[in-house]
């Protein structure tokens, strides 16, 4: 878990000891490739089908395939988002909407469930963590209508770059008033976070995270440009950490409670924490 240089804030509750810094990232993406094929009497590649009515099988098999690769891309395309950003993510009948204090709440229609309030900082590395291994089960939960999902954007470092890219990104997230495609403005920020000690999240990257994210509208690039919501931003920052009980990011209280880092830093933990909550 990610706490501001120098300290907590005043006035708020000492630190547990089981909420320490998130666990270190896994292994680089990809993997070598395999050989290529090797010489024959038919020169590189694969002996070519013979004719007659074997060619005619695999030929068949071959078009087959070919079918279900084309219906297997329709679907995916089909199902994108008409911004041309990531594919759908959310389940059935499951809502995301955003409120005039930057909060995020994402609850299937008709359904309550435990309220999972999550704290985080899109400039605080053990956040990235969390949404990376836990994004999918919030999602998953509130589909199945066991938790009503609610994100607080906050900015937890008081130091500089920190606080500055901290509060440029949560300012911009603010600017997003559609719930879907703040949750795709969300994984851009996770995407692109800086590294710590670095000055990042500048106001043309922010803007180009948007369209990434397929919001529209002139008003956001220029909300963004004039951080609109940046003094909002701090004030509610500063209550959560001097009023809210919040010390360190990501904090997640499932109906009030705070969780322990074992219970958020795994899917599954999560998962126990929220379905056996009282």
């Amino acid at each position: 878990m990610s706490q501001p240089p120098g300290g907590p804030p005043p006035e708020g509750p000492e630190p547990r000891d089981d909420m320490p810094y998130g666990p270190p990232y896994g292994p680089p993406y990809g993997s070598p490739p395999g050989p290529p094929y090797g010489p024959s009497p038919y020169g590189y590649g694969p002996p070519p089908a013979r004719r007659g009515r074997r060619g005619l099988v695999v030929g068949l098999i071959a078009g087959f395939v070919v079918l279900l690769v084309c219906v297997t891309v329709t679907v995916f395309l089909l199902r994108r988002d008409d911004g041309g950003g990531k594919p759908v993510a959310l389940p059935p009948g499951v809502t995301v909407t955003t409120a005039g204090d930057g909060t995020v709440t994402m609850v299937k229609s008709g359904a309550g469930g435990k309220v999972v309030d999550v704290y985080e900082d899109f400039q605080c590395p053990a956040c990235k963590e969390f949404h990376r291994v836990n994004d999918a089960t919030l999602k998953n939960l509130a589909g199945e209508g066991r938790a009503k999902v609610v994100y607080h954007p906050i900015v937890l470092f008081s130091g500089e770059p920190l606080a500055g890219n901290s509060t440029r990104a949560a300012t911009a997230a603010r600017c997003v008033t559609d719930g879907d495609r703040w949750l795709a403005f969300q994984d851009q920020l996770f995407a692109h976070q800086p590294a710590e000690g670095s000055t990042g999240f500048a106001v043309a990257d922010l803007v180009s995270y948007g369209t990434a994210a397929g919001v529209t509208g002139s008003d956001f690039a220029s909300c963004v440009r004039t951080q609109r919501y940046a003094a909002q931003v701090r004030q509610v920052s500063q209550a959560a950490l001097t009023r809210g009980g919040i010390v360190g990011t990501p904090t997640v209280k499932v109906n009030g409670v705070a969780l322990s880092t074992d219970e958020t830093m795994s899917a599954e933990g999560l998962r126990k924490a929220v379905v056996g909550a009282g």
